[in-house]
């Protein structure tokens, strides 16, 4: 039960890296020779942030073709530009901010909507 709440804490404060567990006697939490089994590696902040700007350009490229799909008789191009912004959506859920993420779901709402208006086809 130690164990836990010393590993617990650890994580409340973010004393946790990897560094500490790798090659060393005194890894882990306590370091008291024990490596956590709870240990999350953390990512390397710029690809996260590389994942943000290509969901953005994603968001942005599917902002641009959602445009004309607004005009009469256009309402058809939303079946593809939907699913162009929900990959976007997910390269943006895999990064630490948020603007590609909420970007691509604003396309996605205006698509799904005006395919709502249009009954899918027109």
């Amino acid at each position: 039960m130690k164990i836990t709440t010393y590993i617990l804490r650890a994580f409340a404060k973010g004393e946790v890296y990897p560094e500490r567990l790798q090659g060393s006697r005194r890894a882990g939490v306590t370091g008291r020779g024990f490596a956590s089994p709870l240990a999350i590696p953390r990512q390397n902040s710029n690809i996260l942030s590389m994942r943000n700007i290509i969901s953005i350009l994603i968001g942005l490229f599917a902002l641009l073709l959602l445009i004309p799909a607004f005009i009469p008789l256009l309402g058809w191009a939303n079946w593809i530009i939907i699913p162009i912004a929900v990959v976007g959506l997910a390269i943006g859920a895999m990064s630490d901010r948020t603007a590609g993420r909420n970007l691509n779901a604003v396309v996605i709402v205006i698509g799904v909507g005006r395919l709502m208006l249009g009954g899918g086809i027109i």
